[in-house]
């Protein structure tokens, strides 16, 4: 079976979602599919992730325009090429499937807006997004593909954007939409292994074994509420009153990620937790951090399925996140964290994260951790994809009949 997967930008140094498709590419060409990444902006060398790649010339211009250019160029591309299912991640007019990575461009705009502060600060934010040209450019075409005659199948990386589908688009047909739940790829180190890793990033951090540590991990930091984390430390009581936490200081945070760091170090200076926050900057291997951890903090404004938290569950680390993060249906309260409403809640967030700290969530979360490995791996998505592959076939040879 011959398959294309389009996307605008493939370059695992912007995040999560770029990583996500080429993680999913090697695993269906695992299986046996062959696989084509069709994009238009190539971050790493073709031998890096033994793919056949296809890079369009986006040329120069406004990103408007290369989103516009790379659009029509993938369309033509695919429609010559012959291939059995277009598997389009940016919207494209010829996709046989079409898996939103980032959700709906519809609620991508509401969330960026839901974030302002007050009624006036939406508003001018959004009015602002209408000039995101770019933006409203993919929003025009993911509305033509999902409004059209004969859409596309929809493979929703969580039941979030499933409902985001049904929502922005009501008259879209039930059968077509599928959910095939995000995966990641993470190891299963050995005992020896992750404890040589969690006490070397302990020594390097300068915090003691016997003191909590939460990780938060991302690269935009506005959307993923940072703010509204250390502001959460900051109201944490000192945890040696806790019983259920026994004698432990007070937690400490790393922030792992290329963001600017310096509006966030200053707010920790003001609320004087200064001491207990780290900046480390991007890293090219998280393991160690995992290991490091006690806990993951990611109270996102906006996550269709983010990795980092199933990358978390799977090396067995308890996870407080909101309810605007498709990661958030696997997490069962008691067993693998907390889902708290919204990241403006910053007690609710301190109070979530208190209990991923205690013990028995915390030894839960470890011995289940071969399960959620399983249960979230990148195979198992692979798989579904192929499933929904076949499905799509079978569709387009009776439409032929």
């Amino acid at each position: 079976m011959k398959v294309a997967i389009v996307q605008e930008q493939v370059d695992v140094r912007r995040g999560g979602a770029e990583t996500s498709t080429l993680e999913m590419a090697r695993q269906l060409a695992s299986l046996g599919v062959d696989v084509t990444v069709v994009t238009g902006d190539w971050g790493l060398g073709i031998g890096d992730w033994g793919l056949e790649i296809v890079e369009g010339e986006l040329g120069k211009g406004a990103r408007v325009g290369r989103a516009v250019r790379f659009v029509a160029e993938a369309d033509r591309y695919c429609r010559e090429a012959g291939f059995d299912v277009v598997h389009a991640v940016t919207p494209c007019f010829s996709c046989d499937v079409y898996q939103p990575r980032g959700g709906t461009y519809v609620e991508a705009v509401e969330r960026s807006v839901a974030r302002a502060g007050g009624p006036m600060r939406r508003l001018i934010k959004r009015v602002g997004r209408r000039f995101n040209r770019r933006q409203r450019f993919l929003l025009l075409v993911e509305r033509g593909i999902l409004t059209g005659r004969e859409p596309p199948f929809v493979a929703a990386v969580s039941e979030y954007v499933g409902r985001q589908v049904r929502s922005a688009f009501p008259d879209f047909p039930g059968e077509r939409l599928h959910v095939v739940f995000n995966g990641v790829d993470v190891e299963a180190p050995a005992e020896d292994e992750e404890q040589t890793r969690r006490s070397a990033v302990r020594r390097e951090l300068g915090v003691d074994e016997s003191e909590p540590l939460v990780l938060f991990a991302a690269h935009n930091f506005k959307l993923k509420g940072l703010a509204e984390l250390v502001r959460a430390v900051a109201v944490i009581p000192d945890l040696n009153q806790s019983p259920a936490l026994g004698r432990v200081g007070q937690p400490h945070l790393v922030v792992v990620g290329r963001d600017d760091a310096g509006r966030y170090a200053r707010l920790a200076r003001r609320l004087g937790v200064s001491d207990r926050v780290r900046f480390v900057g991007a890293v090219d291997d998280m393991r160690g951090f995992y290991a490091a951890a006690d806990a993951l903090a990611h109270p996102t404004w906006y996550d269709p399925c983010s990795r980092v938290v199933l990358e978390a569950l799977g090396c067995g680390l308890p996870v407080v996140t909101t309810r605007f993060n498709g990661a958030a249906e696997v997490i069962e309260a008691g067993r693998h964290g907390v889902v708290i409403d919204s990241p403006r809640d910053v007690k609710a967030l301190a109070g979530g994260i208190v209990a991923c700290l205690e013990p028995e969530l915390r030894a839960g979360c470890r011995a289940g951790a071969a399960e959620m490995r399983e249960r979230l791996s990148m195979a198992r998505h692979a798989r579904e994809l192929t499933a929904l592959y076949e499905e799509v076939v079978a569709a387009k040879a009776l439409r032929r009949v």
